[in-house]
């Protein structure tokens, strides 16, 4: 091409003859790579072996490899090796990204039972032509026969918390525990007593956990057949799920197996244990009130209420003379005894079900007789 014609195009295409040659007409630079569109690998798997089931959980990644936001449903490959052999495919799912997932496989007949072996579980999110960035992080379980289910469960109130109660059973493996998950079923009833207004003592109730879990450990490979949930409280409505957990050690790993799941246990922690005896009751007389006065250490029970005082006369019978409503004192002042007369007192621990301890040991005092 003359080179007039040459000057005529790059003129034309509004270009100089520099850029012309060096870039072409028009071009600003080279075109980027186009994005692979991988996933990001998943670093937080998990997997819990419960009976003859493992529960698998992890989060979905929210972007790829090169930064860009994943959208729609990822597809989802889940592969189990045992011990050393290869990983053969559990499932392939999809999930939303940036979002918890979780995949419950039901073990095959050969890995529920018979002896204890390694499980290692990895997945991959694959992109829509079924590639990955790789793998997740291996999360490890074991093969093998789950600790036995519960047999002949109970669970009742006792001074000190709910005990739950099984038929004992024989144990294997490296460690034994107990694992209690407790849903409290119906909040505790209010205080209902003009005395708890302004009580010491306090009438509010704290707050309650609506689901908590407590482990318990057994000693050896001894299974006693019952265990203690102390954090209980009184007056309300607990459902109760028990399982055995027996840790193993595999390839330097320790791991839990989780046996079945109870039945559902529902208690009614209705308190009946009266409070604490009072102790350290003295009677002094005040003459010049015309009062015998009463005082007493006081009890520390958290749902206590008050005290009673009862009085004797001559060996009679013992006669509350506080009123119905409970003191919220350690404290009491007799004004109605009678000079000349011996009177014994005596003096009981009430809490907020009503419940009223046995009486303390009985002081005597009495008023002088008047000139």
């Amino acid at each position: 091409m003359p080179h007039t014609s040459l000057f005529r195009v790059a003129e034309a295409c509004g270009c100089g003859l520099l850029s012309l040659a060096i870039l072409g007409c028009g071009q600003t630079g080279a075109p980027a790579a186009p994005s692979l569109q991988l996933p990001t690998p998943i670093a937080d798997l998990s997997a819990n072996r419960i009976a003859n089931h493992v529960h698998l959980q992890w989060t979905m990644p929210r972007r790829t490899t090169d930064k860009l936001a994943l959208k729609g449903p990822q597809a989802v490959h889940i592969c189990r090796r045992v011990d050393d052999g290869p990983c053969a495919t559990v499932a392939d799912v999809s999930f939303p990204p940036d979002k918890p997932a979780s995949y419950d496989d039901p073990l095959p007949a050969d890995l529920g039972e018979g002896s204890i072996r390694q499980l290692i579980y990895s997945i991959e999110v694959r992109n829509r032509h079924g590639r990955s960035a790789g793998g997740s992080n291996l999360a490890y379980t074991a093969a093998g026969a789950a600790p036995p289910a519960f047999t002949g469960t109970s669970a009742t109130v006792a001074t000190d918390g709910v005990l739950l109660r099984w038929q004992p059973a024989s144990l294997t493996g490296d460690e034994h525990k107990v694992s209690i998950h407790r849903t409290l079923l119906s909040p505790p009833k209010p205080v209902k007593s003009e005395n708890n207004a302004k009580s010491p003592f306090g009438s509010a109730t704290p707050p309650l956990v609506q689901d908590q879990d407590l482990i318990v450990r057994l000693p050896g490979a001894t299974d006693t057949g019952q265990a203690l949930d102390p954090d209980a409280s009184f007056d309300v409505r607990y459902s109760y799920r028990i399982s055995r957990i027996n840790t193993v050690v595999l390839a330097g790993k320790s791991i839990d197996m989780e046996g079945p799941i109870s039945p559902e246990l529902v208690v009614e922690t209705k308190d009946v244990f009266p409070p604490r005896v009072p102790s350290g009751l003295a009677a002094v007389s005040a003459p010049e009130e015309g009062a015998i006065d009463l005082s007493w250490s006081p009890n520390t029970e958290p749902d206590l209420a008050g005290y009673a005082v009862y009085r004797s006369d001559g060996g009679g019978t013992a006669q509350r003379i506080s009123g119905t409503a409970p003191l919220d004192t350690p404290n009491f002042r007799d004004r109605t005894a009678v000079p000349g007369r011996i009177y014994a007192y005596s003096v009981a621990a009430i809490d907020r079900d009503g419940n009223e301890s046995a009486r303390s040991a009985e002081a005597t005092e009495s008023l002088p007789p008047r000139p």
